[in-house]
């Protein structure tokens, strides 16, 4: 019997690469995408409505997002009440600049499922933060095409995870991994949670301190020999930039601030295995662009981005920002922990640093004093990870 793979996603702007996108996921095998759209002034409603009406596996969602709103967690609770959505075989939570490398046969979808073991019921898949391959202009060609670089493997501020797995009962979604409802109230419900048979993306189990809430990969759970997530989190720096004007899905405020761009703009190691799929991905686009009102969509689409790029290009800090973008890339791999990246932290660790200004302590120590505290706590992390993982194998020796 053929498994149903299915892709949910949600989108606001993306006209330029949305044909790629949806391309590639029919090529690697998802059966349906599901898209959630707020507030687009491109065309990509319009757009996403037409393809299913000329026969692609899309089905569009309005997401109504109330002032102050955040259209990411919003888009989830109205996902997971939707029993077309979850009456799939398989699931995954995607964003629109992410990209699945499988790494087994022929990088489809069915190759990594016969891949993993029997039994398997979610595969967590680790990103692989792509960079802007040095290119400044914006650039609306074919993303997999364009962006060829990557993170080395210990990259670990860019260990964060997609889960492909199979919904079950009382699931709660969530966009790294889902979760079960009531868990942290009720022991049974976690426990039910922590014996679910997930692997990582080389086939390995994970452990239940992931299992039981986290949303990235440790040293110990690490894995990319089957499949990996490439996240095209930058592109180019112009590209960003109309990323920072779009907004985001969690409606953080400068979430897209150049040392944003510093810490992902990885370069350091050839990655084009998603190359293999670019004439599939060609050939597929064209079917869809025979449609000449879609075609007359995408032109749309694309000369509203051209315009917003002129007028990005005509402000008087433009050249300032681009410096800074040009700056902020030139800091080399090793020196990432002098950057004072507050993003990832939480509310307690946000407001400890603000003190730490406050009272006058230079950006870069304060840096290097989160990166000695977060790579302490990481430490620990790998070394419970390890801890269960060696307790395994001896048992399964015994």
């Amino acid at each position: 019997m053929t498994e149903r793979f299915t892709a949910l996603t949600m989108m606001r702007d993306e006209a330029p690469s949305l044909l790629e996108w949806v391309a590639f996921q029919q090529v690697i095998g998802f059966d349906r995408i599901f898209v959630y759209t707020n507030d687009c002034r491109d065309g990509t409603d319009a757009m996403l409505d037409r393809l299913t009406q000329i026969g692609a596996p899309v089905t569009r969602r309005d997401n109504p997002v109330p002032p102050d709103g955040k259209p990411q967690p919003l888009a989830l609770r109205a996902a997971q009440k939707d029993l077309s959505i979850l009456d799939t075989d398989w699931l995954i939570v995607l964003d629109a600049d992410e990209f699945l490398s499988i790494k087994v046969g022929d990088g489809r979808l069915p190759d990594l499922v016969a891949a993993v073991p029997a039994g398997t019921e979610g595969i967590v898949i680790t990103w692989r933060i792509m960079g802007s391959n040095g290119l400044t202009d914006w650039n609306p060609g074919l993303v997999i095409e364009s962006y060829t670089r990557g993170a080395p493997d210990d990259f670990r501020k860019g260990w964060g995870v997609k889960t492909l797995f199979r919904p079950f009962a009382d699931m709660k979604l969530g966009i790294h991994r889902p979760t079960v409802k009531g868990a942290g109230r009720e022991p049974e419900r976690m426990e039910r949670l922590a014996e679910m048979a997930w692997v990582n993306g080389s086939g390995r189990p994970m452990t239940r301190q992931f299992m039981e809430g986290m949303w990235r990969s440790s040293a110990a759970t690490l894995g990319y020999d089957l499949v990996e997530l490439a996240h095209f989190a930058v592109k180019s720096r112009e590209a960003f930039l109309l990323r920072q004007l779009r907004g985001n899905v969690n409606a953080k405020p400068d979430k897209y601030d150049a040392t944003y761009f510093g810490v992902f703009d990885r370069n350091e190691t050839e990655r084009a295995a998603l190359l293999s799929h670019v004439p599939a991905v060609r050939e597929k686009m064209e079917e869809y662009l025979r449609d000449p009102v879609l075609s007359g969509l995408l032109s749309e689409g694309l000369a509203w981005h051209a315009v917003q790029i002129e007028r990005l290009r005509a402000e008087r800090e433009h050249p300032r920002r681009m410096n800074r973008l040009d700056h902020m890339a030139g800091v080399p791999y090793e020196g990432l922990d002098n950057l004072l990246f507050t993003q990832p932290l939480g509310p307690r660790g946000r407001a400890i640093v603000d003190k730490m200004l406050r009272d006058g302590m230079p950006p870069d120590a304060i840096a290097k004093h989160v990166a000695a505290s977060v790579a302490k706590l990481e430490a620990e992390r790998d070394a419970r990870d390890r801890a269960e993982l060696e307790a395994r194998d001896t048992g399964s020796r015994t």
